[in-house]
């Protein structure tokens, strides 16, 4: 079911998704979600230190940081999307698929932050990664020139 969600996910984006050309947006990488995504990449690299380290304590903050991390990227909109506060039907429709890509992500960052074993984190770790690629290619805005 998981994988179907994602897949649908990632088709309904790429075909409805607005088309961006060579253009970059002024605010590309400067917006609040991109901060926040910025902080989560750093948790990630956080866990995968502390998980090396064999550090559970660690583990278990960068997590919870993580989880904090998801929560408040929900309901801010991709650039992507728009940059606007009033979305169209299309636009919202795009945002709901966002915010579906971010539950399932919020979903995997829970089990992390459950995780026991080594097995166990590394599983949820590598949901989280596949969820992030397909969110990234989906939503990211590519910022170079």
């Amino acid at each position: 079911m998981k994988k179907l969600l994602i897949s649908s996910f990632v088709c309904a984006l790429t075909m409805s998704g607005p088309a961006m050309a060579n253009d970059v947006h002024p605010m590309c990488g400067e917006t609040e979600l991109a901060g926040i995504m910025g902080d989560m990449k750093d948790n990630m690299k956080a866990y995968k230190k502390a998980m090396k380290a064999g550090d559970t304590e660690t583990m278990n903050v960068v997590a919870q940081d993580l989880l904090a991390n998801i929560e408040k990227s929900d309901g801010l909109v991709p650039l992507q999307i728009s940059d606007n506060k009033e979305l169209t039907a299309a636009q919202q429709a795009d945002f709901d698929q966002y915010q579906k890509g971010m539950a399932y992500l919020q979903e995997s960052a829970e089990a992390l932050s459950k995780a026991t074993t080594d097995d166990e984190r590394k599983a949820a770790l590598s949901q989280i990664g596949k969820a992030s690629k397909k969110g990234h290619k989906a939503f990211k805005m590519d910022c170079d020139d």
